[in-house]
């Protein structure tokens, strides 16, 4: 059959076009391998998610509160400060890196927009004082409290009486016997912290001693912890915080003097008794023995009897000079009750320091503490160790808390030099230097490539000032 139009030759040519392309092989399609990145990409978005996001990390960084010396030619410092209320949802002063992914929490608790949560480190490696405790609220981190060891069972009660619940925090830091400390913030409309102990060796409990609906907080005061004998024989003293709407918890210890009647009983009986020694005292005397009773009186608020029984059963060369040394840690105590204790004593216009390496003594306390006209090598001299100077370096501003004094070079008997060293690391950052070379009362002064100031030493324990 004859094909019209000529359409025949037109069809054999797409016949043979179709069948040349169907013979024709068509190469596979590569895949290129992903980037390393988006490998690794993958395998995260695979992982099982951790079961707790770590805690919110604060805004910035609050500037450290500073303190400044206390010093003979400065104002007297004032009392403990007025807490100063946080408010939400501005960041605290507990500020720090967040924790890690091995942070869980382990109590959460709310009250009102607070949320109050402990933080558990589950690393292998952790211990109990790595926990963390965060106050926030609407998500915002407002508080974070490092060593936070519990949450008090009485958070999100109402301890204070004003009106609001409070978060109140245990801390530990680990020790075999310290340290501990109690934080209370107040959960009202501005977060306020009304309780921070200072770190140490007493914890504390609150009670409402006096039956007015407000609890009071008891603790005590190791302030001569490890000062004069070891840890067992080292006295400690009760002490009363009362909550006051202005200033938080402040010491009201004389309030409550009925307190100290039965201690005041054990402890006059035990100086009445006291042997050189006996409570492992580090220079042979019965410090440890009389202290509990003096610190009794003084904290309850009796103190011409604390001087009084003080000037009876202690009559070793230094308690004049113990009895500054004890005026003047309790007047640095921010646990201990502002009073007049000091007009009782009549110390020296000065003491002269020097270092005794060069009079062949074997004892550990080579820092001498001359009165007027005494030879450095008298047998009578009065005799500290270097951690008894440094608490003084500190008070003159002329040693930094990371900072000790180390005798040098190692092993001298002669020629020494006081070396200022960083704790952290061991590194030399000045000397320190006691020049007598101007006569009594001689100078202190800190050489850091640039001489500090001038400073001596008055008979109670203050810094004056050497006009240059």
């Amino acid at each position: 059959m004859k094909c019209k139009n000529g359409l025949l030759p037109i069809l054999v040519f797409l016949s043979l076009l179709l069948l040349s392309c169907a013979l024709i092989p068509i190469p596979p399609v590569t895949v290129p391998p992903p980037t390393p990145w988006v490998a690794a990409a993958a395998a995260t978005s695979t992982a099982v998610p951790t079961p707790t996001s770590p805690p919110p990390q604060p805004t910035d960084t609050a500037t450290p509160t500073t303190i400044s010396p206390r010093l003979a030619d400065t104002a007297t410092p004032s009392p403990t400060s007025t807490p100063t209320p946080i408010p939400s949802p501005s960041p605290p002063p507990h500020t720090a890196e967040p924790p890690g992914r091995t942070y869980v929490v382990k109590r959460e608790q709310k009250s009102g927009d607070y949320v109050i949560q402990l933080w558990r480190n589950t690393a292998s490696e952790s211990f109990v004082f790595d926990n963390i405790v965060t106050i926030s609220t609407g998500g915002q981190l407002l508080v974070r409290i490092e060593n936070g060891a519990e949450l008090s069972d009485l958070t999100g009660t109402d301890i204070t009486g004003e009106g609001h619940p409070d978060a109140v925090i245990e801390r530990f830091t680990g020790g075999a016997h310290c340290c501990f400390s109690t934080v209370v913030y107040d959960l009202g409309p501005t977060l306020t912290k009304v309780l921070e102990t200072p770190f140490s060796n007493c914890g504390g409990s609150f009670k409402d001693l006096n039956g007015d609906g407000v609890a009071e907080f008891v603790t005590c005061d190791d302030l001569f912890a490890y000062v004069y004998c070891c840890y067992a024989g080292s006295p400690v003293v009760q002490v009363v915080l009362q909550y006051d709407p202005t200033r938080g918890y402040v010491p009201v210890s004389p309030h409550f003097a009925h307190m100290y009647a039965d201690p005041i009983a054990r402890h006059a009986e035990m100086a009445e008794n006291a042997q050189p020694d006996e409570m492992c005292e580090w220079d042979g005397t019965t410090k440890c023995g009389v202290l509990p009773l003096v610190l009794d009186y003084l904290y309850s608020g009796q103190d011409d009897k604390a001087w009084s029984e003080f000037s009876r059963l202690y009559d070793y060369s230094d308690a004049q000079l113990l009895w500054a040394e004890i005026v003047q840690a309790i007047a640095n105590s921010p646990l201990y009750t502002p009073s007049d204790v000091s007009a009782n004593a009549s110390w020296p216009p000065y003491y002269m320091l020097r270092l005794l390496t060069d009079c062949e003594t074997d004892t550990e306390q080579v820092v001498g503490v001359l009165a007027e006209g005494q030879s450095p090598c008298d047998p009578s001299v009065l005799r500290r160790d270097t951690y008894w100077l440094e608490t003084l370096l500190r008070n003159a501003d002329l040693l930094a808390e990371d900072e000790t004094l180390a005798l040098a070079p190692e092993g001298c008997a002669d020629n020494c030099r006081l070396d200022v060293m960083r704790m952290a690391d061991g590194v030399r950052r000045g000397s320190v230097r006691l020049d007598t070379t101007m006569g009594y009362p001689g100078g202190v002064y800190r050489v850091n490539g640039v001489e500090s100031e001038h400073w001596r030493l008055r008979g109670d324990l203050t810094w004056e000032r050497v006009s240059q």
